[in-house]
């Protein structure tokens, strides 16, 4: 069958872009930490490639934090079989990290030499199926963003009739400064009211630009994050998030329920990647 809807018109044309929804929980205290990622697999980012893995309780994952690598490269080779060809801009929206912690999440995430979402693209490269030309010209082209979103946040806006702001709303000028005090900064925060509330107040999604890469203008980033939030495939509506880490989340919920959970998919789970299986 064909999708429910899509993007229109559609944006970004001329690269390959993979949107990604990364979000981690522990199933107790002293459980096991259970890690899921979900990562866009076509050009209108309504197909996915959806996974996830457990890991035993270790000091070392106190934080709720684990190197996404195997995941990303399980992620991003699926693309590759799917397009033939690589991403060449990757974005990708992290979940269910406190504001303290962005500095060891960009530790153990991207600049992590083991399993680092840096790391992860250059074991991807040297995998392919690709000449030296064809591998040069990607990593010349190569653009990554990092995400950070938190739909836990005290802020509540309201227009000066104290009204509910409506959907599509973003706020960052005068609210938010800017990570290096500088106008054209790639590292920003803004918040975002995606969905139209009708009772109670507007609650906004905080975005923090943690890793950016990309060329694209600040505003074509928060259209994009906004655009997202309209391909939950079960909703018609808006969401409160982007569309892969709301996949990521739902699928995280489920799991961290379960009272057995595998380590990572398999046997006839395998063939449930690509399905959306549990929305």
């Amino acid at each position: 069958g064909a999708w429910l809807w899509v993007i229109s018109p559609l944006p970004y044309v001329g690269r390959a872009w993979m949107v990604v929804g990364i979000d981690t929980c522990k199933q107790a205290r002293d459980g096991s930490m259970i890690q899921t990622v979900c990562a866009s697999t076509n050009t209108y980012f309504t197909s996915y490639h959806t996974t996830w893995r457990v890991q035993a309780s270790d000091d070392s994952l106190a934080d709720g934090m684990v190197p996404p690598g195997k995941l990303l490269k399980e992620a991003i080779l699926k693309y590759y079989d799917e397009n033939y060809r690589l991403p060449d801009t990757l974005v990708v929206y992290r979940g269910g990290v406190s504001e303290s912690q962005e500095a060891a999440l960009l530790d153990c995430e991207v600049y992590n030499p083991e399993g680092g979402l840096l790391e992860t693209l250059v074991a991807v490269s040297e995998e392919v199926n690709l000449s030296e030309p064809e591998l040069n010209r990607w990593k010349e082209r190569l653009q990554i963003a990092y995400i950070l979103v938190r739909r836990g946040t005290n802020a509540r806006f309201m227009t000066e009739k104290e009204e509910n702001l409506p959907s599509g709303t973003y706020i960052s000028d005068g609210v938010i400064t800017d990570r290096d005090n500088a106008e054209d900064s790639k590292l920003f925060d803004f918040y975002m009211i995606s969905q139209t509330y009708v009772v109670g107040t507007a609650k906004p999604t905080l975005y923090s630009v943690l890793y950016n890469t990309l060329s694209i203008e600040r505003y074509d980033l928060i259209q994009l994050s906004y655009r997202l939030c309209a391909l939950y495939m079960t909703f018609s509506g808006m969401v409160s998030m982007p569309a892969p880490l709301k996949y990521a989340a739902k699928l995280l919920s489920l799991l961290s329920k379960c009272d057995s959970t595998p380590e990572e998919p398999s046997g006839s789970c395998v063939g449930w990647k690509p399905s959306l299986f549990f929305v």
